[in-house]
Parts: structure tokens; C-alpha cells; sequence
């Protein structure tokens, strides 16, 4: 499958760089929206321009696209765009990473090197899960969630639609043996190396051990 990655900064460097051990895919193109990154190569890929250049790739047989954009919302609607424009929207998943025979797992989905998915966790779309990060059993992520390198995700949670998990930040809910679960609500930040073991409400910015929250963000 031919394919363009949209976005050709870090994140985009990662996606070419997850992408090159798929015999299957070839990224023949990236396209931004920063002009600073028209004419350049980032991993030997030709950035070719903004968005107006997709119907053309469409037409001349590039049937693969992923959104490799930091940002949770601008992530999840322009992958949405390009699913509508007609672009199959694949996965990027690293071989070292471990997931799950039991996953069930949207489209647009980023698992970087060294990422742990396992045992029933149900994943969304677009959800970009940086190196090193652990889903452990059972657990929801929603649509365009970013968990960070060296996250934790714990038993039993269910993490919300757009949610920010920081670098090396925990969640877990201390109710062992009971079925309860956590929920992280959707458009939530929660801070590098927290530790949340309380419910988190949409649109909150959590930070500490264990975490409290210090702010809301506009919705």
C-alpha cells in the first residue's frame, strides 16, 4: 500500500520512522500545514506541501494516510478528513511493541517502540501511544487519547475521548478484587509523573501525588 503520513514534525519523524519496517507500506509523501516544511525530507520522505495536495495523491493510487499530529483534536478531525476524502486510515505499530491477541483497536492508532497493550484492552481511534507507555488489562482508551512514554495505565480504567496522560504519569484505582473502575473524563490533562487514583472530570488538569485537580480547560 502507498500511503501519506500528514504532519512533518516529530510526531510525523516517528510515523516514518514506525512505518519503514512495514514491507507492505511504502510513505511515498508527507503533507503539513506549515509552509516552513514544504521541499524538505524527513526520513528520506518528500514533504510536498499543505493539504490541497491530497486529492492528487488520492487520484494517482496513494490509498493509505494516518494523521501524525501531536495535538489530540486536531489529530482526531483531520483524520477524519482524510477518512472522508477516501484514504484507508492504517495503524502505525512499532514490532516491539506487545499487544494483545485480544485488542480491539480503531484506525489512526500510533504504538511507538517498546509500548504493552495487553490482555482485553479496547483502543479507539487515532490514540497515539508513545514509547515505553503500558495499558494493562481491561482497560478503555478513547478516540485521540495521547499517553506518553513511560505512562502507566492500569486495570479497569477508562480514559476519555482527547485525554493528555503526561510522561511517566500513573493511573490506577485502588479497589482491588471489586470490579470497580476509573474514569478519566474526556479532554483531561494529567501532569507528568502524577499518580491519579481518584475518578478525573472532563476537562481537568491534574497534577501530584496523588493527584489533585488545579485547573479546568475550556471545553
Amino acid at each position: 500500500m502507498r500511503v501519506v503520513v500528514y504532519g512533518a514534525g516529530n510526531v510525523g519523524k516517528m510515523v516514518a520512522y514506525i512505518l519503514s519496517y512495514r514491507e507492505d507500506i511504502q510513505v511515498v509523501a508527507m503533507v503539513d500545514d506549515s509552509p516552513d516544511t514544504w521541499g524538505k525530507e524527513v526520513r528520506g520522505v518528500q514533504v510536498i506541501g499543505g493539504r490541497d495536495k491530497l486529492p492528487a495523491l488520492l487520484a494517482d493510487g496513494v490509498t493509505g494516510a494516518i494523521c501524525a499530529i501531536g495535538d489530540n483534536k486536531a489529530r482526531g478531525r483531520l483524520s477524519e478528513m482524510l477518512a472522508q476524502m477516501g484514504f484507508e486510515i492504517i495503524n502505525a505499530i512499532h514490532p516491539t511493541a506487545h499487544i494483545s491477541k485480544d485488542v480491539r483497536m480503531g484506525t489512526g492508532n500510533i504504538v511507538a517502540a517498546g509500548v504493552t497493550l495487553y490482555v482485553d484492552p479496547v483502543i479507539g481511534n487515532n490514540v497515539y501511544f508513545d514509547a515505553g507507555a503500558v495499558v494493562s488489562h481491561d482497560t478503555v482508551i478513547g478516540d485521540n487519547a495521547l499517553i506518553s512514554s513511560g505512562a502507566t495505565i492500569g486495570a479497569r480504567i477508562d480514559i476519555g475521548r482527547n485525554v493528555l496522560v503526561g510522561l511517566g504519569a500513573s493511573v490506577m484505582t485502588p479497589k482491588w478484587g471489586q470490579g470497580a473502575r476509573l474514569r478519566v473524563g474526556d479532554n483531561a490533562v494529567i501532569g507528568i509523573g502524577a499518580v491519579v487514583i481518584d475518578d478525573v472530570p472532563d476537562n481537568a488538569v491534574v497534577v501530584g501525588v496523588p493527584a489533585k485537580v488545579i485547573r479546568y480547560q475550556e471545553p
